[in-house]
């Protein structure tokens, strides 16, 4: 693969394009299942083939490996297992992790074994009300069993939470939290509902306000550190020794793999990144080609900005001198002085956002990039 760096880590994605049915809340590419079910087998040998050629091309074990969707719950354990093996032929990720949904998540999913390390479910909430709004296909009962059943299995796992929901209350995000954290996932996603064009859900309802949308964030975030969560990404909370692996690959610019429809790669340290010109389970079915773009020196800075700025570890100023061949201090130190001082924490080695600097977040990023 074009500008592969063979000596450092790779990890890999894997993209599962079916649902049941989309959410209404929903803008990543889906499809429906029951539409593609003759299609799934070789929409799996495809996936196997491009595997199976960069594991020789690769020839070490990656680093993570994440199937997300979609929802690859809904291809079933066996299917799952070819998957994973495949894509640990060459030795046994740090971290594997399956997405799946509650309705699609039982007993079976043990067979797995060592195949996976980690389960994210999506549970979004505990009442019935918010799941019909946010048009979901699971209810309160599949997520009580689904909890149920992560709570007593081998795997580290992660719940999603989404928080701000028309006709509910911040009070209503603090029941969800404290529940579903009586069942102890060592990781918690948590964001606010996010409404994008094109989705069924913009037809329906007008989101809150953003000073309504940020107190039920800094509800949910002090809730969070109180039951022992760290919050190290902004919409990402867990106990000591169970942050995903993976999304730090991304957020710390790790190369990375992706195959199936739309799928993004990453690799080398000029930042190569190849999309998918197939953006359809069809078009790939047909011609899974990446087409590859260097990223210039502006567009690497930039991007390192952005995804350093949502982490709590922040900007690495070493770091940032090796990759830019400037000191972090030099390029940005006017523009961090006319910030205020409760929104980050500057020393030699770092600059990192405060609490008050990520619900700041988007303004911070354009009053530092801007001057790029």
């Amino acid at each position: 693969m074009e500008g592969l760096d063979y000596s450092r880590p790779l990890s890999l994605y894997i993209h599962v394009p079916f649902c049941e049915r989309k959410c209404d809340y929903c803008a990543f590419y889906s499809v429906p299942y029951c539409r593609y079910e003759e299609k799934t087998e070789r929409y799996i040998d495809m996936l196997l083939g491009e595997i199976d050629a960069l594991n020789r091309d690769y020839k070490k074990a990656y680093k993570t490996i994440f199937i997300g969707g979609g929802n690859p719950g809904i291809l079933g354990v066996e299917n799952l297992r070819r998957i994973l093996l495949k894509a640990s032929e060459n030795g046994m990720a740090e971290e594997t992790t399956i997405e799946i949904n509650p309705e699609n998540l039982d007993e079976s999913i043990l067979s797995l074994g060592n195949l996976i390390t980690r389960i994210s479910i999506g549970i979004q909430s505990m009442s019935d009300k918010s799941l019909r709004i946010l048009g979901r296909n699971s209810d309160r009962e599949n997520n009580l069993r689904a909890l149920s059943l992560l709570s007593s299995s081998p795997y580290r796992w992660n719940a999603d939470i989404i928080t701000a929901i028309p006709g509910t209350s911040p009070e209503d995000t603090l029941s969800d939290i404290e529940e579903i954290a009586s069942y102890n996932p060592g990781h918690i996603s948590f964001y606010c509902l996010t409404f994008e064009e094109n989705t069924p859900l913009v037809k329906r309802i007008k989101p809150l306000d953003s000073d309504t949308e940020a107190d039920f964030l800094e509800k949910g975030w002090e809730k969070l550190r109180s039951l022992g969560y760290e919050h190290y990404e902004v919409s990402n909370f867990a106990k000591k020794g169970a942050r995903c692996r993976h999304n730090e690959v991304y957020w710390h610019l790790g190369q990375y793999v992706g195959f199936g429809p739309g799928a993004e790669s990453s690799v080398g340290y000029e930042r190569i990144i190849s999309m998918r010109d197939s953006e359809t389970v069809d078009e790939y079915l047909k011609r899974p080609v990446m087409t590859c773009s260097r990223l210039s020196k502006e567009e690497s800075e930039e991007e390192f900005m952005l995804v350093s700025l949502r982490t709590s570890d922040g900007i690495d100023k070493n770091e940032f001198g090796k990759r830019f061949s400037h000191s972090f201090d030099f390029r940005y130190g006017d523009a961090v002085k006319t910030m205020n001082e409760e929104f980050y924490i500057d020393d030699n080695e770092h600059f990192a956002l405060t609490e008050k600097g990520f619900m700041m977040l988007d303004w911070v990023i354009l009053h530092l990039v801007a001057g790029i």
